[in-house]
């Protein structure tokens, strides 16, 4: 099994990769859901796909977006990505620009092979030579322990508001 993880190929994404990205990021809500017993309606599933789709044409070609895949003979079957906001400087990080960390998906037939941690171990590298000093996401009940692994801790300052649309 240790060998297999050696032979996977990881590599920054390209832009021919988006598609299958998207696919990931789709993926990744459905079974998110599916595990918290609730149905992601198809309609809103492709709509998620195709606005990832933007997101990341739109991103990655102005430099605000990264993003990486793992290749096994070939085929993609890891994918991720980090987006650089601007925050407001903290005690904790005087700079005002973070990383998202986000769409972590691996192909479920090549799991449990730590394709996720190379993945973040990559946004990481590229985070820290590039002089971002805080990295954020939002992780699913089966992403925290692969998180907290690497050194990501909860914290409990965060809170969100979605903001409902005039009907």
């Amino acid at each position: 099994m240790e060998s297999e993880i050696f032979d996977m190929h990881v590599r920054e994404a390209l832009i021919g990769d988006i598609s299958i990205m998207a696919e990931y990021h789709r993926k990744m809500f459905e079974e998110i859901w599916a595990k918290k017993g609730e149905h992601l309606e198809n309609v809103r599933a492709i709509e998620i796909e195709k606005a990832y789709t933007q997101k990341l044409e739109s991103e990655m070609n102005c430099g605000t977006c990264k993003a990486w895949v793992i290749e096994d003979k070939g085929e993609i079957i890891s994918s991720g990505a980090i987006t650089f906001v601007s925050f407001v400087p903290t005690p904790y990080d005087v700079s005002s620009k973070i990383a998202y960390l986000h769409s972590i998906y691996t192909k479920e037939s090549h799991r449990n092979r730590k394709c996720a941690q190379r993945i973040v171990r990559n946004a990481i590298s590229y985070c820290r030579s590039h002089g971002v000093n805080t990295i954020i996401l939002g992780a699913s009940n089966a992403g925290k322990p692969i998180y907290e692994k690497i050194g990501f801790r909860s914290t409990p300052e965060m809170m969100r508001l979605f903001i409902e649309k005039n009907t």
